[in-house]
């Protein structure tokens, strides 16, 4: 903004002065040679007043006392040809020992004139007597007079003079003349101001400050430029008040508007700069309020999906971590309780060989099946901390949910529970470790038919291709369970029912993971379990892979 400013001011500020400097220099030269013209006009009419004088017949004329109304022949030939001239009115001529001049010129022009009234200047050898202002009777003239001889008495005296056309001399100011904007006035001796024409001008009404004032090209002679431009610059200084409006104008939009932008870019980087403090002090479950547009909107999005990224990786590293430090506690643990329930279970087999009495030999028999059952569990804390790594092979869907079917049918059927498969038109094969993969589906299976065994119910098996994975479904119309539950399934030690361990589903989850797949569930209170298993669909291009390999 301050570049514009100062930009506007010194360009106002310089293009003004220069234009009165190419003005000023243009307006001195044109006077200069203006005053040169007006001089040189009188000049050149001095010359011809001065070969006047030296002809013979008219210098003897000039110093002749004869007297006669009529001039000489010679004389009046000689004075005609002379106003032939188109600068010349007449000829006004004295002879010696004559009082008074005598006019060879038209009679209107002596009307009312005294040729002893008129100023006079002196221009070398010779007087310029005048002006005569012009008036409807006749028009202005003035009169350059040259002596024969000199002599103090008037009477013996004798002169010519020129009675010169006074526009043939104004005329030569006509290059000063600017339409509209200056206009050309001569100033005679008597204070007289003629225009271009050589009409008076009233000083009074005409002049102003603004005029430009020549030097004297001769004495009490000088040119003056009257100043007419005011209506005519009246519309260019209203045009240059303009610019500067509009350029403070532009300036205040200017400001204005980077106000506007600022505080717009504000409120929507606000909303992004609390958002990123809110995660770095580790926030990642509150959304990001997305204001913005172009650039911002986009950074906004990007920024939102990081910390939706974020939040899935600390997450995952997080449950890898404690994955990790439960795997290592239950292997810890499994080891320590392992071989003193060996050591337990071995000792009460050899116990119960030996005891005859009855009640005795049912509390060593119900002792080894809860030292079988806490085995199980140690089991379970093995498989969850030191999961076989998965092996994957092409495996038939259908023929794995039949097998299952075989297998778990006699436990359904002693709790009124049937078990339901869903043929699929063709073949569905995926690509994981088979074992792996009925470990899964037995245990979800299991988990539904206890989830019924008061109630009764169906379980329904099913096997689906869905673009490039290979879906298992086990669904069942038990009691389900809640919203906030669900979140909670596959977390170890997470168990809604009164005997379980909680890390069943924990190990399920573990290795649909190792076999690049992943459990999904679905439920409504009272309305059953939906549990989905997606694992990678084997395709004929992966067999060429392997066998490759």
């Amino acid at each position: 903004m301050i570049p514009l400013l100062l930009l506007a001011g010194v360009y106002d500020a310089l293009y003004v002065r220069a234009l009165n400097k190419v003005a000023e220099s243009r307006t001195n030269a044109r006077m200069a040679a203006t005053e040169n013209l007006l001089a040189s006009f009188l000049q050149e009419r001095l010359f011809e007043l001065q070969e006047l004088i030296d002809d013979p017949v008219l210098s003897d004329y000039l110093g002749s006392t004869r007297t006669g109304a009529l001039l000489p022949d010679a004389v009046d030939r000689t004075l005609r040809r002379q106003l032939d001239s188109p600068y010349v009115y007449g000829v006004i001529l004295k002879r010696r020992f004559t009082s008074a001049p005598e006019w060879y010129l038209p009679q209107s022009l002596r009307v009312g004139i005294d040729l002893g009234t008129l100023p006079i200047t002196p221009l070398r050898d010779a007087e310029l007597l005048g002006p005569v202002s012009p008036n409807v009777d006749r028009p202005g003239w003035l009169v350059l007079k040259l002596g024969l001889n000199q002599s103090d008495n008037p009477e013996q005296a004798a002169w010519l003079g020129l009675v010169l056309r006074l526009t043939s001399f104004t005329d030569r100011m006509r290059d000063l003349e600017l339409q509209g904007l200056q206009q050309p006035l001569l100033r005679a001796p008597n204070g007289v101001y003629l225009s271009q024409l050589g009409t008076q001008v009233d000083p009074h009404a005409a002049l102003s400050e603004r005029d430009d004032v020549g030097a004297e090209f001769l004495p009490g002679w000088n040119i003056r430029l009257l100043w007419l431009g005011d209506p005519l610059y009246s519309p260019l200084e209203l045009a240059r008040f303009g610019l500067l409006l509009l350029v403070f104008a532009s300036a205040i939009g200017i400001v204005w508007l980077a106000r506007h932008l600022s505080r717009r870019l504000s409120d929507q980087i606000t909303p992004l700069i609390e958002g990123a403090e809110r995660v770095a002090g580790g926030d990642f479950d509150t959304p990001l309020n997305i204001r913005g547009t172009a650039e911002i909107g986009v950074l906004a999005l990007a920024q939102e999906r990081m910390r939706l990224r974020l939040k899935r990786l600390i997450r995952g590293m997080v449950e890898v971590e404690r994955r990790a430090v439960l795997g290592q506690f239950a292997a810890g643990v499994a080891h320590e309780i392992r071989n003193p329930l060996a050591t337990i279970k071995t000792s009460v087999q050899a116990l119960s060989r030996k005891e005859t009495e009855p009640h005795r030999l049912e509390l060593m028999q119900m002792v080894s099946h809860e030292i079988d059952r806490t085995n199980d569990v140690v089991q379970l804390l093995l498989d969850y901390a030191r999961p076989r790594q998965a092996e994957a092979n092409r495996i038939n869907l259908q023929e794995l949910i039949d097998s299952v079917k075989v297998l778990a049918d006699g436990i359904a059927h002693s709790h009124g529970i049937q078990i339901e498969t869903v043929a699929h038109d063709k073949a569905v094969y995926a690509w994981a470790d088979p074992a792996q993969v009925r470990q899964i589906i037995m245990n979800l299976v299991m988990n539904s038919i206890q989830a019924m065994e008061t109630m009764g119910g169906t379980v329904r098996l099913q096997a689906r291709r869905q673009g490039l994975s290979a879906y298992l479904f086990v669904k069942d119309n038990g009691p389900g369970v809640s919203q906030e539950q669900l979140a909670y399934l596959t977390e170890p030690f997470y168990t809604t029912k009164s005997s379980g361990t909680g890390l069943g589903l924990s190990i399920c989850s573990q290795l649909a993971h190792s076999n690049d797949g992943k459990l999904t569930f679905r439920s409504v209170s009272g309305q059953g379990m939906r549990v989905s298993l997606r694992l990678p669909l084997y395709t004929t291009d992966r067999e060429k892979l392997e066998r490759h390999e």
